[in-house]
C-alpha cells in the first residue's frame, strides 16, 4: 500500500497542470511531432481528407525516422528498419478483401472463435514470462543448438530474451498478424523511398525538417510546442510520434508541460525499447575469395555464447556492385555492451569479429580477416537522443491495457508510433497503422472524416478476433531442417529466401 502511495506521488510530481494561453492565430490546425512512418502517414491521411492546415516538425534534416540508409563502401545500406513483413492477404493472393468469396464462412467463424478464446486465455497470463510459457510447452534450451534456435526465433525478432518478455503481448504479436515470409530491402533508393511515396503531397511549409521540439504544452483548446531557435508554435491538435525511449526521457525531464493521466504515465513507464545493433563488415578480399557460403541467406554459429555474434548474413551478393559485405547482429545485453563503449566500440567489434570468424571457419590465412575500423559500420540508435533505442518490445511489466493506454489521447494531444499498436508493435507497418489511426481520430473529432477520401491502403481494425488473424513467421525465416553442417564452419546454414525489391512496398503503400 505504501509503495502504491509513493508511486502515485511520483506520478503527480512529474506531471503538471498547464497554464497555457492559446493564441488567437494558430500556426496550423494540427501539429505532428516527428516525420517517421507514423508522422508522415498521419500527414498524408489529413491531406487526403482536405485538412491541409498541418505542420510536421522533424528534428533531423530529412524524413524517415528509424528508416535510414547510408552510403558504405560504394553501396547503400539500411542501418535502421529493413524488413517488409508479409501480410496474410499477400500470402493468400488477395490484397484487397479479407473476406474473399472463396473463404468458407463457417471456417472464418471457427477461426474467429479460436482467436478470441485464445486471447481470453492470454488475458490471464499477462505477468508470466515467455520463458515460463516455453517451459510449460515442453521447450528447454538445454543444448547449444537449441539456444541458437531460440535466439534466432526470439531474440533476433524482439531484441530481448524470453526471460524479459511478457507472454501475453508477445504471443498476441507473434500469432495474430503476419504471413509466412519476410522481405529484406536491398533497393539502392532506400527503404525511406516508401515514405517519400506516402508523402506525395505539397510539402511546402508543411514538413519542417531540422526543427527540434524541446517541450509540449496543451489544454482543452490548443497544443503548443517550444521549438529550438524558433519560439512557440501552436495548433488546434497535436500528434506525438516519439519512440518509447524518448517519451520516457521527456517524462523524466519534465518536457510535457500539460497534465498526463496516471494511465498514460504508467503505460509509458512500463514499456521498454529493444537494443538491436546491426553491424556491417566489409572484407578486404575479392568476391571470389569469400570464405562464407554465398548461397545461404544466414549462417548461424553454435559455438558462441547466447547472443554473441551468433549469425552471419551475407548481403553483398544482393547489392549490385558491392564488395564482400556481411551483416552481424547483436541484441539485448550484447548490443548494450558495445553501445556503452561509445567511440571505442569499433575497436572492440573488430577484435571480437575477427576472433569469432577465425574459430568459426578455422581460418589459417589471416589475410582473409583483414578488417580496419573503416570497414565496420553501425548506427547506435540507443544513444541517439531522438530515438533512444531501435524499437519497442514487450517486457513483463507491460499489459494489454497499458498498450491501449499508450494510444489514448490526452485531451487534444494524440499519440502515435509503432509502440502504440498492439498487434504490430515494433514494426514499420505498426507505425503506419498507428499514424493512420491518430489522424482518423482527429478528423472524426472535427466531423471531417470521409472513408472514401483515403488513398492509402487500409489497416485492419481487428482486435485479433477475425479471419485476418494469421500465423507470423519470424524474420529471418527459419526455413526447413538444415543440412549437415560443415565441420569447418560449426554453423547452421539456412537456404536462401526471396529478396523483395522496395517496389513491393511502394506498390503496397501507394496503391500504384
Amino acid at each position: 500500500m505504501v509503495l502504491f502511495v509513493l508511486l502515485l506521488i511520483s506520478v503527480v510530481l512529474v506531471t503538471s497542470t498547464s497554464s497555457l494561453t492559446c493564441p488567437s492565430q494558430k500556426d496550423a490546425e494540427v501539429l505532428i511531432f516527428g516525420a517517421g512512418t507514423a508522422g508522415v502517414t498521419a500527414a498524408r491521411v489529413l491531406n487526403d481528407q482536405n485538412l491541409n492546415s498541418f505542420k510536421v516538425l522533424e528534428a533531423y534534416d530529412k524524413i524517415g525516422g528509424r528508416i535510414r540508409n547510408i552510403a558504405f563502401k560504394g553501396v547503400q545500406i539500411e542501418v535502421g528498419a529493413n524488413w517488409i513483413h508479409e501480410a496474410p492477404e499477400m500470402a493468400s493472393g488477395d490484397s484487397s478483401n479479407a473476406n474473399a468469396a472463396n473463404i468458407n464462412p463457417i471456417w472464418a467463424l471457427t477461426h474467429q472463435a479460436e482467436s478470441c478464446y485464445a486471447m481470453e486465455a492470454l488475458q490471464n497470463t499477462e505477468r508470466s514470462t515467455v520463458r515460463e510459457g516455453l517451459f510449460s510447452a515442453g521447450w528447454d534450451p538445454d543444448s547449444a543448438l537449441k539456444q541458437l534456435i531460440e535466439w534466432s526465433e526470439f531474440d533476433f525478432t524482439y531484441a530481448t530474451t524470453p526471460e524479459k518478455s511478457g507472454v501475453s503481448l508477445t504471443a498476441k504479436n507473434h500469432n495474430m498478424n503476419f504471413g509466412d515470409q519476410c522481405f529484406i530491402v536491398t533497393d539502392q533508393r532506400g527503404f525511406a523511398s516508401v515514405l517519400q511515396c506516402i508523402a506525395n503531397f505539397d510539402h511546402q511549409n508543411k514538413i519542417l525538417t531540422s526543427t527540434v521540439v524541446t517541450s509540449i504544452d496543451w489544454n482543452d483548446e490548443c497544443v503548443c510546442a517550444e521549438v529550438m531557435g524558433q519560439g512557440r508554435m501552436c495548433g488546434d491538435y497535436g500528434i506525438v510520434t516519439f519512440s518509447i525511449g524518448v517519451l520516457q526521457n521527456w517524462i523524466a525531464s519534465n518536457k510535457f508541460n500539460g497534465s498526463l493521466s496516471t494511465e498514460k504515465m504508467k503505460a509509458i513507464t512500463n514499456s521498454k525499447m529493444g537494443l538491436y545493433l546491426k553491424i556491417f563488415i566489409k572484407f578486404q578480399i575479392r568476391n571470389d575469395d569469400v570464405f562464407w557460403d554465398t548461397s545461404a541467406s544466414y549462417t548461424y554459429a553454435t559455438n558462441t555464447e547466447r547472443g554473441y555474434y551468433p549469425v552471419l548474413q551475407p548481403i553483398g551478393a544482393s547489392l549490385p556492385g558491392s564488395p564482400p559485405i556481411v551483416l552481424m547482429t547483436l541484441t539485448g545485453d550484447e548490443a548494450k555492451r558495445i553501445s556503452d563503449l561509445g567511440s571505442n566500440g569499433k575497436d572492440k567489434v573488430r577484435e571480437e569479429v575477427v576472433d569469432v570468424l577465425r574459430k568459426w571457419y578455422n581460418i589459417q590465412d589471416e589475410r582473409l580477416l583483414t578488417i580496419t575500423n573503416d570497414d565496420i559500420e553501425y548506427y547506435d540508435w540507443n544513444t541517439d537522443e531522438f530515438f533512444l533505442g531501435m524499437f519497442s518490445n514487450n517486457p513483463t511489466t507491460l499489459t494489454i491495457n497499458d498498450k491501449r493506454n499508450l494510444a489514448m489521447p490526452e485531451g487534444r494531444l494524440y499519440f502515435s508510433g509503432e509502440a502504440n499498436n498492439i498487434e504490430h508493435g515494433g514494426t514499420i507497418h505498426g507505425a503506419y497503422c498507428s499514424g493512420m489511426d491518430a489522424a482518423t481520430k482527429i478528423l472524426t473529432a472535427k466531423g471531417m472524416y470521409n472513408e472514401a477520401s483515403n488513398s492509402l491502403p487500409k489497416c485492419s481494425t481487428s482486435s485479433g478476433c477475425s479471419q485476418e488473424s494469421s500465423k507470423k513467421q519470424n524474420c529471418p525465416p527459419s526455413g526447413t531442417t538444415p543440412p549437415t553442417v560443415p565441420s569447418s564452419a560449426k554453423g547452421w546454414y539456412v537456404s536462401t529466401f526471396t529478396l523483395a525489391s522496395i517496389l513491393l512496398a511502394v506498390l503496397l503503400v501507394c496503391g500504384a
